[in-house]
């Protein structure tokens, strides 16, 4: 088993960079490890594979959400992949950039972060990392 340590992965649309760099920031300046596409794939490198270990050896996976981020097929699958992994169950933190009816329903399930600005999410998201985790209940709906 990997060491999880206190590794973050972030998964956004690229269009979304600007907005979800000073968060990263934030993160860091908080002591975590943050694993972002953007800064940690390099030209050249095996993208699938990074991507792979970046997932496995994190704690946590902080979705940012919004319509381009439900275009892109690798947030869906870093999502996809969040939900069905042990070691992230409870650790999957939907981040709301903008409003989108394309994310996934499960997320409506899980804690979320409605972004006002870098500073407030930072801060909402380092709150739900010191917690217990969020471990979703699942009832079936009658009627």
């Amino acid at each position: 088993m990997r060491k999880r340590g206190n590794k973050i992965f972030l998964s956004y649309a690229a269009a979304d960079r600007e907005l979800v760099q000073p968060v990263a920031a934030q993160l860091r300046n908080a002591g975590l490890e943050v694993w972002d596409p953007e800064r940690d794939l390099l030209p050249g490198s095996e993208f699938a594979s990074e991507i792979q270990q970046a997932l496995e050896s994190s704690k946590a996976l902080l979705v940012f959400l919004s319509p381009k981020a439900m275009e892109s097929r690798w947030v869906s699958l870093e999502i996809s992949y969040a939900l069905g992994a042990e070691h992230l169950s409870g650790r999957l933190i939907p981040i709301i950039l903008r409003p989108t009816k394309a994310a996934p329903w499960i997320l409506e399930s899980l804690p979320q972060i409605r972004y006002e600005d870098p500073v407030t999410a930072g801060k909402q998201i380092l709150d739900l990392l010191n917690k217990p985790a969020y471990a979703p209940q699942t009832t079936r709906r009658t009627g």
